[in-house]
């Protein structure tokens, strides 16, 4: 990740987290596509943002329609104005030096109560597994990456 997205990534977590969320980056789907943020507030809602470091990124991105089954509200966040059309399912979180804002909301969508409840025991498995192995460097050499919690015991 170069370095303006890093920025963008985290100034878009703190800003999430200002909001109500609580959000782990990097996390892996069940389709097993790797999302760079994902956040859940108590409310149960399930937010997924995409980082682009600018607009010609955002309109590339073929692989955010694999994310939209997975959460209430999906993000592009972007260091640049975005002034083409994007589909109503999209929102649009725009950061600059001195600012993060929203300057387009997404269009919510509800997901089946079994289907968010088995992704937030996902994201809490995902989350136990990133905090243990900033603690316990044995831990890093096993396969404990959030792909692994799909797979399916003998």
């Amino acid at each position: 990740m170069d370095k303006l997205s890093r920025k963008i990534l985290q100034n878009t977590m703190r800003f999430l987290s200002a909001k109500g969320y609580r959000v782990l980056s990097e996390f892996a789907l069940p389709n097993k596509k790797r999302v760079d943020i994902i956040g859940i507030n108590l409310k149960k809602e399930i937010v997924i943002v995409e980082v682009k470091s600018n607009k010609i990124g955002v309109k590339l991105d073929k692989k955010w329609k694999n994310y939209l089954n997975y959460c209430n509200y999906f993000y592009f966040a972007c260091s640049e104005k975005i002034n083409f059309n994007l589909s109503k399912d999209i929102g649009i979180i725009q950061y600059n030096s001195n600012k993060i804002q929203i300057t387009k909301e997404p269009k919510y969508k509800k997901l089946p109560e079994n289907k968010k409840n088995k992704l937030i025991f996902k994201i809490a498995l995902s989350s136990i597994s990133k905090f243990r192995r900033l603690i316990d460097p044995e831990y890093k050499k096993q396969k404990n990456n959030s792909i692994y919690i799909y797979k399916k015991k003998a």
